[in-house]
This record gives structure tokens, sequence and C-alpha cells, in this order.
């Protein structure tokens, strides 16, 4: 069966759009048809010839593509700050002379770049002696497996809203109404590196991440030197 034979078997209407689609350039050869040819407006309910229609749709696509291309460039902007702060804190981090001064200038430091409300990093390795008696190291237990299993499994960080007891575990006592949790340690997660804000729009799961993750290697390569035996 040839391509006209079906064309001939369709209904008249599925007919006409595909011989309109194998022939493109039908009205270039009928141009004298554009101009009686009338399609109702979807919204004003009056006619538009096929020209002013198709400039409607050109116009309406144009305006999509701006939208995304201004997406595109707003989430660049974004992604250029986030690197800027990431430097900033890796350049600071890098200069800390003792685990004391690391950890200070970690909360300080993204405290100040982030501009979160509480900052939390919770670690389950055993540290060296001196560390042990420090807060960010706890036992991996059964309730942080509950907690924390999926993000440490993935070792991939999460934006959003936290679960109740979530919040109740990393910021107790707290109004923190979002947060963002970025796993620690290299190649496999062993702690996690917590911002809240008060604000609930504040860190959102539309956030991207990627960053958020180098970001968390780079703190987890330069914390390894202190978990061995820095003081």
């Amino acid at each position: 069966m040839n391509t006209q034979t079906l064309i001939d078997e369709m209904p008249e209407e599925d007919a006409i759009v595909e011989y309109l689609r194998r022939h493109p350039k039908f009205f270039s050869r009928h141009e004298n048809l554009l101009a009686i040819l009338e399609i109702p407006h979807q919204q004003k309910g009056s006619a538009v010839s096929l020209v002013e229609r198709q400039l409607i749709v050109l116009r309406d696509e144009n305006q999509q593509l701006q939208r995304k291309l201004d997406n595109l460039i707003a989430i660049a902007k974004q992604n250029e700050i986030l690197n800027q702060r990431i430097q900033r804190l890796i350049s600071v981090l890098a200069a800390a002379i003792s685990a004391d001064e690391f950890f200070n200038r970690l909360y300080g430091t993204l405290h100040k770049e982030f501009g979160t409300d509480a900052v939390v990093v919770k670690l389950f390795d055993i540290p060296n002696p001196v560390l042990a008696g420090r807060q960010e190291f706890v036992e991996y237990d059964a309730q942080v497996f509950t907690l924390f299993e999926t993000l440490l499994s993935t070792n991939h960080p999460s934006c959003g809203r936290l679960s109740h007891v979530q919040t109740d575990y990393l910021f107790p006592n707290s109004r923190i109404a979002s947060a963002v949790l970025i796993p620690l340690g290299v190649p496999k997660a062993n702690g996690i590196l917590a911002m809240g804000s008060n604000d609930v729009s504040r860190f959102h799961a539309g956030m991207g991440t990627d960053l958020l993750k180098y970001m968390g290697d780079l703190i987890s390569h330069l914390l390894k030197p202190w978990l061995r035996g820095g003081v």
C-alpha cells in the first residue's frame, strides 16, 4: 500500500494534515490562500489570518525560549556566586593550624557566606584521642541509620524541609524550617554537614546540588589530617 493510498483512506481532516506535513512548500506555491485563510483566535474569539497566527505562535515560542534563557542565566549567576563562596571557605580552612581552629573557621565562614541560622557537623568515625571529646563526633547507631541512611548511602546532598525527628536530632530547640544536608567523607560518607535556616524557602528541593557535593568533598579532604592526629 503506497503513501497516497494511506492518505486516501484517512479521515478527511487527518488526510489534509498529513498532506500538508508531507508538502511543507504547499503554501509557497499557493500564496493567495494565506490571505483568505482565517483561524479563530483562542482567547478573543475573533478570526486571524494564517500569517498572523504564525506570528502569534512564533512570538509565544520566542517568549518561552527567552524565559528558559533567563532561567539558565540566573542559574549560572547563582552557581558563580556559590563557587566564589566555596573558594573563600576552602582558602580559610586550608590556613587553619589546629583542629579547633578548623572547626571554628568552618562554622563561622558558613554562617557568613551562606547566611545560615545554624551549622552542625556530625562525624561517625572514631577520632584520635585528642578530638574524642568534641561535640562533632557521635556514634553511628540505629538512630543515625534510620534518619540518614539514604543520604549517606547515596553520598549526595539534599535540600529542603527535614522531618521532625531529623530536625530534633540536628537542630534541637531551634526554629529551623529548611536545611541542606551534605555528606562528609571520601570515598565513603561517614559524616554530615548540615546548614539550617529559619526561612522555609531558604533551602528548597529544586536547588542544584552539584557544587554542594563538590564543597563537601573538599571539606572532607581538608578534614582528614585533623582526624588522623592533628590537634
